[in-house]
């Protein structure tokens, strides 16, 4: 046991110079436990070789900051910890991402195709309104989209209430057709008889 330490603990020393055959002697001595290990935590083999070879390179870029007098196993080990903890965190944030980019873009695609709809339904509407006559046109647009009462509506286009309720019945009536014809009474009850 305690010429394994001071092997190691020479290994570790020549590691520290640079020396790369200390390095492969290191990593054969190793390599297979921080395998096996990496590999119960992720249970993929590419994964795994992945970060079997970050945890090396670890090692390599952070060699001079060694202590020869302390084994070197526990350090590795805890690095390739560290690295597989750091690749869960990875993959879970890309797996919310994905998840969040999927329902997004989803959602997206239902906003777009229920807004086209709206518009078209919008010009279909507007096409509509341009067949009735210039009185119930007016009528109309001044109930629906300005909201004003019968009596404000009256007011403003100088004619009786009743003439205002006229204009309006006879517009819905003509609206309702057109929108029958065209098979969008849901529409139709939904945006008129409100």
């Amino acid at each position: 046991m305690s010429a394994r330490i001071e092997v190691s603990a020479i290994l570790i020393s020549q590691l520290q110079k640079g020396d790369e055959a200390a390095f492969r002697a290191i990593y054969n001595q190793l390599h297979q436990r921080i395998y096996r290990m990496l590999f119960a935590l992720v249970k993929n083999h590419e994964q795994t070789e992945d970060l079997l070879q970050q945890t090396f390179v670890n090692l390599w870029m952070n060699r001079t900051k060694l202590n020869e007098s302390q084994p070197l196993y526990p350090y590795v080990y805890l690095t390739a910890r560290r690295l597989a903890v750091d690749y869960f965190r990875k993959k879970i944030l890309e797996d919310n991402a994905k998840v969040y980019l999927t329902q997004h873009h989803e959602r997206q695609g239902e906003y777009t195709a229920e807004a086209h709809a709206a518009m078209d339904l919008q010009r279909f509407t507007e096409e509509a309104i341009k067949t009735l006559p210039r009185q119930q046109q007016t009528a109309f647009l001044l109930s629906r989209y300005e909201g004003l009462s019968h009596d404000e509506i009256a007011e403003r286009m100088q004619i009786s209430r009743n003439t205002v309720k006229n204009h309006l019945i006879c517009a819905l009536k003509h609206l309702k057709r057109h929108f029958v014809k065209h098979d969008i009474m849901y529409f139709y009850f939904l945006f008129f008889i409100s």
